[in-house]
C-alpha cells in the first residue's frame, strides 16, 4: 500500500528499524504534481549496482526522505508500506 510521506511516518519507520529508502522517480500528469517519487523503506543498505528493477537510487532515511516529508514543489512523494507496518502505524497518514 502507498501512503503520502510525512514526518510522523518517517519517525515511525525509524523506530521500526528502517535505515534506508529505495527510490524510483517517474513523470506524472496531475494538477498538483508533475513528478512522483516512490520510496520503499529497507533495513539494510542497498548495493548501488544491484538495485531492484525500477529503482533509481537509495537514500538514508534520516536525510533526503526526512526533507521530502516537508514537501517538494510540483512533486508527489509516496512511500510503499507493508501491511504489518500499516497496522503498527495509526498516525496522520493519507493512504492512496
Amino acid at each position: 500500500m502507498k501512503a503520502v510521506l510525512n514526518r510522523s511516518l518517517v519517525r515511525h519507520l525509524v523506530l521500526q528499524g528502517y535505515k534506508y529508502c529505495l527510490s524510483k522517480t517517474i513523470n506524472i500528469q496531475k494538477q498538483n504534481a508533475s513528478v512522483q517519487i516512490t520510496l520503499t523503506p529497507t533495513r539494510s543498505r542497498p548495493t548501488t549496482r544491484l538495485l531492484p528493477p525500477g529503482y533509481d537510487t537509495y537514500f538514508s532515511i534520516m536525510h533526503e526522505p526526512l526533507q521530502m516529508a516537508d514537501g517538494i514543489d510540483d512533486t508527489e512523494v509516496l512511500i510503499n508500506l507493508h501491511d504489518t507496518d500499516i497496522e503498527r502505524y495509526r498516525g496522520s497518514v493519507s493512504f492512496i
